[in-house]
């Protein structure tokens, strides 16, 4: 019996995380859940986001998972404590990359780009203010990025545009590295990179892989480089045919069973 693990976001931008673990941790299965019927998260307050969360936690338990993966800042700093506190779960978060990033830059430097709710999140502020050191972090929100990333590829020249404006504003502080404070962003590190040449782009897919790596070995699983003889990735939405759709577009790259509805 294989291990399997459970991600989910409230869209496409968790599959950052779940393309990292499934690259370096490739005997085990993976589901990924989508919330798209309450996207985004942003608007949302913490006690409902708990909600969700603890509805997903229960749904991945049903699916034999062993360990949950929040790929979601804002559902991490909204609900991850609370979360924890009401499963017997493994749950890991995920956090801006913020220590790398400061550690990395030479210019002193960084600029760290994410949605209204983290922008403005007491924990953002935590980690900028633990790691910061010497270097001057500047801190950008994007209202739109993360729905229009899950609206691709129809919304591309609208997110095209917001790209533009963020990246004036990177280059106006001089920075030398952009934390991407949002899983989604990374679905477009590409256009951040044409936009900001000799700009580091830093996400912290590598950091939550081997967080799952340290809990799944923790537990006794065996890990190996081996692949799984069937497609290893299990993908669920209780998101409309248009959401599902942008589902489709994100996970081309991944050798996964056809995308379910569930209505949870």
């Amino acid at each position: 019996m294989s291990t399997k693990i459970g991600v989910m976001d409230s869209g496409a931008g968790g599959l950052t995380i779940l393309k990292s673990i499934q690259k370096n941790l490739p005997n085990i299965e993976s589901i990924y859940f989508a919330d798209q019927a309450h996207a985004p998260y942003g608007a949302k307050s913490d006690s409902f986001i708990v909600d969700r969360l603890l509805v997903v936690a229960d749904f991945f338990k049903s699916q034999g998972c062993c360990v949950m993966v929040v790929a979601c800042n804002t559902a991490t700093v909204a609900g991850i404590q609370t979360l924890r506190a009401k499963t017997d779960l493994p749950i890991i978060g995920v956090e801006p990359a913020v220590k790398p990033a400061c550690r990395r830059s030479s210019r002193k430097r960084v600029s760290v780009l994410a949605t209204e709710g983290t922008s403005k999140s007491l924990r953002l502020n935590e980690l900028i203010e633990t790691w910061r050191f010497d270097t001057e972090v500047q801190v950008l929100a994007s209202k739109y990025l993360a729905s229009l990333i899950d609206e691709m590829p129809s919304a591309l020249s609208v997110a095209e545009q917001e790209i533009v404006r963020v990246s004036t504003i990177v280059k106006e502080h001089q920075s030398d590295a952009l934390v991407l404070a949002c899983t989604h962003y990374p679905l477009i590190k590409n256009m951040f990179e044409v936009a900001l040449p000799g700009v580091e782009i830093v996400e912290p897919s590598e950091g939550v892989t081997a967080q799952v790596r340290r809990i799944l070995l923790s537990q006794g699983h065996a890990l190996s480089d081996d692949f799984l003889d069937d497609a290893n990735v299990a993908i669920f939405t209780n998101g409309a045919v248009g959401f599902q759709k942008s589902l489709s577009y994100w996970s081309q790259d991944i050798e996964a069973k056809n995308i379910c509805f569930v209505d949870i």
